[in-house]
């Protein structure tokens, strides 16, 4: 496929991070994809800009050839792979996968919210609703719960392996599949709160799981969710690159169906809605700067729009936009929850 480019730029022009960083800073998509492996003497010379890209796939989604770039560019981080010349965020992400089979350091307490471990439904918290953003585990779980969901999040579950897709080790990352497809055994169903676990389970997992949006919307449905009237207050909606890109756009219409759905809520248009933020593809572990400088160009959309609100359904995108935004930033379900009748 990649012997197809047709070197129009597109990639290039399309890229969040060339158009932050500049080609001297970040050579691009098309650069790493494609010249990068046809000359494999000078791939390790890539190794800082291969470590900026985001993993957004807009490059892939404006492709006039469709040539998976991003696909391409995850296998030259396999191929580089070196536990010592790691950048330092994600030599600590794989010390604590090491340490504790999760990519964040631990808190050391019990789950935020107690929750049953068995049912039809497997809720897949993912590290960052866990340890970082426990306020998407309560949510998620006070969610399916006044649905009348029968779910269960299982003892046992690891880290789903994507950050470490991310930085190049995919020999852990089997091995976290492995863990995880033992626990998900018993039951029929996948739910998760990280696009970035939805889409990592439905590539290396051979399970097609639904992200708590997709489950609200196809399985529960619209007619059973009830909302009490939010006040006039006026949203804007994110469009996370793994939601909108990797599960597809449907996700989107489905969130913004659910929105429609509350009373007294005015969803506003933001400009460059599925802009990336920064917040995938290893880049706020390994250059947080890119990760922030594109947080910003987000949160200045934002503002523009006259939202009070920017919602975000992606724990990732939440942690990296509250670093440019602070607590105009809200997840997608906490959000929701909070206006559900039980």
């Amino acid at each position: 496929m990649r012997d197809d480019c047709i070197k129009c730029g597109g990639c290039e022009r399309a890229c969040p991070v060339v158009t932050i960083e500049g080609l001297q800073a970040f050579s691009g998509p098309r650069s790493l994809a494609v010249d990068g492996p046809r000359f494999s003497n000078e791939v390790e010379a890539l190794r800082e800009h291969l470590m900026k890209c985001t993993t957004c796939w807009k490059c892939e989604e404006v492709c006039p050839v469709r040539i998976d770039l991003p696909s391409a560019i995850l296998e030259l981080r396999r191929s580089i792979f070196d536990p010592s010349s790691l950048l330092p965020g994600h030599g600590r992400i794989i010390e604590s996968i090491d340490l504790h089979r999760i990519s964040v350091e631990p808190g050391g307490g019990p789950p935020p919210v107690s929750a049953p471990s068995q049912g039809e439904v497997l809720y897949f918290p993912g590290c960052i609703s866990r340890e970082r953003l426990p306020s998407i585990y309560s949510s998620t779980v006070s969610t399916l719960q006044k649905v009348g969901a029968d779910f269960g999040v299982p003892e046992g579950w690891v880290c789903c392996g994507a950050p470490l897709e991310k930085v190049g080790d995919r020999v852990r990352m089997d091995s976290l599949v492995e863990e995880n497809l033992r626990v998900f055994e018993p039951f029929d169903t996948v739910v998760t709160s990280c696009p970035g676990c939805t889409t990592q389970i439905l590539n290396h997992y051979g399970i097609e799981p639904l992200h708590t949006i997709e489950y609200l919307y196809e399985c529960v449905s619209l007619e059973r969710l009830d909302f009490r009237d939010a006040g006039g207050k006026k949203v804007a909606l994110h469009n996370p690159c793994h939601l909108s890109r990797t599960i597809g756009p449907h996700a989107i219409e489905y969130a913004i169906a659910i929105l429609q759905e509350i009373p007294g809520l005015d969803l506003v248009e933001m400009e460059d809605a599925s802009e990336c933020c920064g917040g995938g593809g290893g880049v706020v572990a390994g250059h947080p700067q890119v990760a922030l400088d594109l947080a910003s160009e987000k949160m200045e959309r934002f503002r523009e729009s006259g939202a009070d609100l920017l919602l975000a359904p992606c724990p990732f995108c939440v942690l990296n936009l509250e670093r440019a935004g602070g607590s105009s930033v809200r997840e997608f379900i906490t959000f929701i929850e909070g206006l559900m009748e039980r």
